[in-house]
C-alpha cells in the first residue's frame, strides 16, 4: 500500500546524517535528555543517545577497547565552542586555530555525535590527542564503519572538508552509512552530495547486508511542509535531514 510520509521543514536540520561545517552551522540544539555518558569512569563527556550507545558496542569489541583508549571530548555547548575556539587562538594563533578548531555553531561536537578519542596515555592534548594508525586505536578504526562511525577529517579530504587532518576525531553517522562512506572513499561533504543522485521509488542505492537489504533515497524539501509518497515495503525507516536542503530516507528490509 502506498503511505505518505509528512516531513517538516525544522528535521532539515535534525538526524544522524546532518552536515556541520564553515558553511552549514548548527541550526538545531539537542536536548540534554537525549545525551549519554560513554565510558563510565569519564561521566562527563556525553554523545547523543544512539551514537553513544553505538561506541560503547564498539569499544566493547576491541581488545582492551575501555582501557586502552580514552575520551578527549564529546557534546559541547555554543558557549564551551566557543571558549576552546578563543582559548586556542590566543595560545596559539589564528592559522592553527582555523585548521584544527571550529568556529562556535561550525563544530559537530555542538550536534552530540562527535567524539574525540586519544590513546590512553598520561599526557594527552586536548587540541590533537594522539590516536595513532596502530595498536588498539588502528583495531578501533578498522572495526568503525561496521558500527556506523567514520573518521572524519583524513588528510587527503582537506580541501573538501576545510579542516587539517585529524586521526582522533570519529562522527556517527549510522550503519549503513558508514560503510557507504568508507567503500566509495568520500568525506561527509561528498557523500551528502552523491547521495542526490538516487530516488527510493524510481532509483533507490542499495546495500545488500546478510539478511539485510537497505535502500536509500535523498528527498529534496519543499518549504514548510514536505509530502512524500511511496509504496512502503515492511521495513526500518529512518529519515535524517542533511542540514542542507533535505533529507535522506533510509530502509531496512529484513530478507526471508
Amino acid at each position: 500500500k502506498s503511505s505518505s510520509l509528512l516531513l517538516m521543514e525544522h528535521k532539515v536540520y535534525q538526524g544522524t546524517l546532518v552536515l556541520v561545517n564553515r558553511e552549514h552551522p548548527v541550526r538545531y540544539q539537542l536536548p540534554q535528555k537525549d545525551l549519554r555518558p560513554v565510558f563510565p569512569q569519564q561521566p562527563g563527556i556525553l554523545m547523543e543517545k544512539e551514537s553513544a550507545g553505538m561506541l560503547r558496542k564498539l569499544l566493547s569489541h576491541i581488545q582492551n577497547g575501555q582501557e586502552g583508549i580514552v575520551g578527549v571530548s564529546g557534546y559541547r555547548t555554543k558557549a564551551e565552542q566557543a571558549g576552546i575556539f578563543e582559548s586556542s587562538w590566543k595560545e596559539n594563533g589564528r592559522e592553527f586555530t582555523e585548521k584544527y578548531v571550529a568556529a562556535p555553531d561550525c563544530s559537530e561536537h555542538q550536534t552530540g555525535l562527535a567524539i574525540d578519542l586519544a590513546k590512553n596515555c598520561p599526557e594527552i592534548d586536548f587540541i590533537r590527542p594522539a590516536f595513532p594508525y596502530h595498536g588498539v586505536c588502528q583495531e578501533f578504526r578498522e572495526l568503525a564503519a561496521g558500527f556506523g562511525f567514520i573518521e572524519r577529517y583524513a588528510k587527503e579530504k582537506q580541501t573538501v572538508t576545510g579542516i587539517g587532518e585529524e586521526p582522533w576525531h570519529f562522527r556517527y553517522v549510522g550503519r549503513p552509512h558508514a560503510e557507504l562512506m568508507q567503500r566509495e572513499g568520500l568525506a561527509l561533504e561528498e557523500y551528502i552530495g552523491w547521495l542526490k543522485q538516487f530516488d527510493l521509488e524510481r532509483r533507490p542505492l542499495v546495500l545488500q547486508k546478510p539478511g539485510l537489504t537497505y535502500r536509500i533515497g535523498y528527498v529534496r524539501a519543499q518549504g514548510k511542509l514536505t509530502e512524500w509518497k511511496m509504496e512502503l515495503p515492511k521495513s526500518r525507516i529512518e529519515i535524517s535531514g542533511n542540514n542542507v536542503d533535505g533529507f535522506i530516507i533510509t530502509l531496512a528490509l529484513k530478507m526471508e
